[in-house]
């Protein structure tokens, strides 16, 4: 007798021998021995599922990798700090050395400054915690030698220098601000975090903002990732290793 037409709901038989009508429902038999292997198809599947051995369960399932987190700068290993003083001291002299086109933060000053256009004002913004002073290592006691070097090149170049953090007064910003007063850097402002503002980046955009109106932003520096984001961008950042992140 020949096989039926039609599909078999219960096997889906057609699907599993790959005939070209299983889209459409319809089965035509095209030899014998296309008949025979449906029968035997039947007859396997019939015994399996009376038996109860085939459970969704035991069907393997390709599940869809989970999505791999996006990059952030932290995950940089260039910016990411070594555990000691020596260590992280050495890796922003790096930093600094080589700031793009192998040369060195003050070159690029210097080519920028060259370019200069009739009555453009030149900045830099620097941060202060881990940028300024060596606050993970000493609290507010000792600058970072390199950054206090950038900082007066910059100034002999002309630029203003500019402080940012994230700090704000419940958080130290005064005393952050005394304590760079007292040791004498070139500072032509320094803007702590507005009050009534939670985010610490939003704080830190809206300065590069207002510095932004009179001053083309030459240069930032800074360690942490939410000195880069929203706001004014500057024509070159540079990233300083994050002591919140070390390794």
């Amino acid at each position: 007798m020949a096989a039926a037409s039609r599909r078999d709901p219960a096997s889906n038989l057609c699907t599993i021998v790959g005939e070209p009508h299983a889209q459409s429902g319809e089965c035509q038999d095209r030899s014998p021995t296309v008949t025979i292997v449906r029968w035997l198809l039947r007859s396997v599947v019939g015994l399996l599922l009376s038996g109860g051995v085939l459970a969704v369960s035991q069907i393997p399932v390709a599940e869809h990798p989970a999505p791999r987190p996006s990059p952030t700068l932290h995950a940089n290993p260039a910016y990411v700090a070594p555990m000691t003083r020596a260590a992280w001291l050495g890796a922003v002299d790096r930093a600094y050395r080589d700031v793009g086109d192998g040369i060195s933060a003050e070159q690029w000053l210097r080519r920028r400054a060259d370019h200069r256009r009739p009555g453009e004002r030149l900045a830099v913004v620097m941060g202060i915690d881990d940028v300024m002073l060596q606050t993970h290592f000493s609290g507010l006691r000792d600058l970072v030698p390199r950054s206090v070097r950038f900082v007066k090149t910059a100034h002999t170049l002309g630029y203003a220098v500019f402080y940012v953090t994230g700090r704000s007064e419940a958080s130290g910003y005064l005393a952050a601000e005394q304590a760079l007063k007292d040791a004498g850097v070139p500072a032509s402002g320094f803007f702590g975090r507005p009050v009534g503002v939670d985010d610490v980046g939003a704080g830190k955009a809206e300065a590069r903002s207002l510095i932004g109106e009179n001053y083309s932003l030459a240069m930032v520096v800074a360690a942490n990732g939410a000195s880069f984001g929203h706001g004014a961008y500057a024509e070159k950042e540079v990233r300083l290793p994050d002591l919140s992140h070390r390794r």
